[in-house]
C-alpha cells in the first residue's frame, strides 16, 4: 500500500491536470450555451408602397372596421413581432386591436389560435403620418411555412390613394364592418387582394439563422398568379430551403415590386427593404427588365449593382445575381434591348462581380431560340406561368447551396 504522504503528493499533481479539464469543459459549455442564443429574424416581409387610386380598399372602407390578411412565413419560432407601416400616408393611422391566428384556408382561422398582439403593453396604437411602429413580442407557436392570419380592427384610417400598402399580394383580404376581430370565419366579408399596413414578421431562431432578401419586380413580385396558393418562386424557394436540413433556418423575404427599374425604384429602396432586415445573410437581385425596356443603358444597369454589391459587402452579406430572364414575343423586345439583356447577363455571370450568380436566363429560355422563353413556362413571353415560376424557384437550389457555410 502507499503511505499517506506519497497519495498526497500525487493527488497534487493530478490537480493541475484536472483544473485543465475542468476549464475546457466550462469552455465548451460556454461555447454550446453561446450558440443556443436565439436572435430576430426576419420570416415574412413585403415591401411597402403607396397604393394608388386604382388598389385603394373597397367599401365599407377601413375605417372603423376590420381587416383579415394572410401571408405565409418561411421559418419557424415560438415567438414573433409585427412591424406595421404608414410610411407612405400623410395622415394619422389607429388601430384598435390587431391579433395573428392560424389559417385554415380562405378567410377562417382555428379560433383556439387567436392571439392578441400589444403596443407597449396596450392593444390599440397610432400611428403618425409617414411612420412605422413594431408589435411587443409575442408567444406563438409559428411552424415553418404557415399560413397565418393577421386581423386589424381599425379606429381612423385613410383609404386614399397614399394608404400604405402592397398591391401585388396575390391573395385575398378580407373585410367587415365594424369590430369582427373575434371571428372565426369572417362570414360574407368584402374582398380585396391586396395587403395594408403589414410589412414584416420576425421570430426568435437560433443565432445560425437568417433570411435571403430578394429584391426584385413582377417577376419576383408573382406576375399573373392569384388565389392565395403562395407560389411564387420565392415560394418554390424558400419551400426547398425548408425541406434540406442544411438550410432550414434560412428564410427568405421576396422584396418585389411590379413595374419597377433597379436604377428608380431598386436604388431608392434597397436599404430600407434589403439592407434593414433582421438577420440578413443573403441578397438575391433579379432586376432589370424594365430597365431595359425603358432605355437604360447596361453600364447603368450594372452600376447599380455594384452600389448594392458594396453597402451589402459591408455588412457581410453576400449578393447573387440572377440572370434577367428573355421576353422575345413581348412587346418590350427589339434585338437592340435583348442585346442589352445580353450583356448585363454577360457581368452577372463573370466570376468576381456577384458572389455567385443563378441563371434563370439559362434555365428557362427555349435552346432552339435563346432570347425566348420555353413556351411550355411562357405567360405572355415576359412573365412565367404557374410551372415557370416553379421551375426558376426550383432551380435555385444547386447555385445557393454551393455558397452555404
Amino acid at each position: 500500500m502507499h503511505k499517506p504522504k506519497e497519495d498526497r503528493m500525487k493527488a497534487k499533481k493530478r490537480r493541475p491536470f484536472y483544473s485543465i479539464l475542468l476549464f475546457l469543459v466550462f469552455l465548451l459549455m460556454a461555447g454550446n450555451l453561446y450558440s443556443q442564443e436565439e436572435i430576430w429574424v426576419g420570416s415574412w416581409s413585403c415591401a411597402t408602397y403607396a397604393a394608388g387610386a386604382a388598389n385603394t380598399p373597397p367599401s365599407p372602407y377601413l375605417a372603423n372596421n376590420t381587416l383579415r390578411q394572410i401571408v405565409r412565413v418561411s421559418i419557424g419560432g415560438d415567438s414573433l413581432r409585427l412591424k406595421i407601416s404608414n410610411k407612405t400616408c400623410s395622415t394619422p393611422l389607429s388601430l384598435n386591436s390587431v391579433n395573428i391566428a392560424v389559417s385554415t384556408g380562405g378567410s377562417r382561422v382555428d379560433a383556439s389560435t387567436i392571439t392578441p398582439l400589444l403596443f407597449k403593453g396596450n392593444r390599440s396604437v397610432k400611428l403618425e403620418a409617414f411612420s412605422v411602429v413594431w408589435s411587443e413580442p409575442c408567444a406563438f407557436e409559428l411552424t415553418p411555412g404557415m399560413r397565418v392570419a393577421i386581423t386589424i380592427h381599425y379606429g381612423q384610417a385613410s383609404s386614399s390613394a397614399d394608404i400604405t400598402g402592397h398591391a401585388g399580394s396575390r391573395t385575398d383580404s378580407y373585410l367587415l364592418s365594424g369590430d369582427q376581430s373575434a371571428s372565426a370565419d369572417f362570414a360574407a366579408s368584402v374582398i380585396t387582394p391586396h395587403w395594408f399596413h403589414i410589412n414584416t414578421i420576425d421570430v426568435l431562431a437560433p443565432d445560425t439563422a437568417g433570411c435571403i432578401g430578394v429584391l426584385g419586380n413582377s417577376i419576383s413580385d408573382g406576375y399573373g398568379l392569384s388565389g392565395g396558393l403562395q407560389n411564387r418562386w420565392t415560394d418554390v424557394f424558400s419551400q426547398q430551403l425548408l425541406d434540406n436540413p442544411r438550410t432550414e433556418k434560412m428564410a427568405v423575404l421576396n422584396l418585389g415590386i411590379g413595374a419597377t427599374t433597379l436604377t428608380g425604384s431598386g436604388l431608392s429602396r434597397y436599404k430600407e427593404d434589403l439592407l434593414s432586415q433582421s438577420a440578413l445573410r443573403r441578397i438575391i437581385i433579379f432586376y432589370g427588365v424594365n430597365d431595359i425596356a425603358a432605355g437604360v443603358a447596361a453600364s447603368a444597369i450594372i452600376d447599380a449593382y455594384k452600389t448594392i454589391i458594396a453597402d451589402a459587402h459591408a455588412m457581410n452579406v453576400k449578393v447573387y445575381g440572377a440572370t434577367i430572364t428573355p421576353f422575345k414575343g413581348h412587346s418590350y423586345y427589339t434585338e437592340a434591348r435583348d442585346s442589352v439583356r445580353n450583356t448585363v447577363n454577360q457581368w452577372i455571370r463573370a466570376d468576381g462581380n456577384f458572389d455567385a450568380c443563378i441563371d434563370f436566363d439559362k434555365a428557362i429560355r427555349d435552346p432552339n431560340e435563346p432570347a425566348q422563353l420555353l413556351a411550355k413556362y411562357s405567360n405572355d413571353w415576359l412573365h412565367p406561368n404557374v410551372a415557370g415560376y416553379e421551375l426558376l424557384g426550383k432551380s435555385v437550389l444547386p447555385e445557393i447551396y454551393s455558397n452555404f457555410p
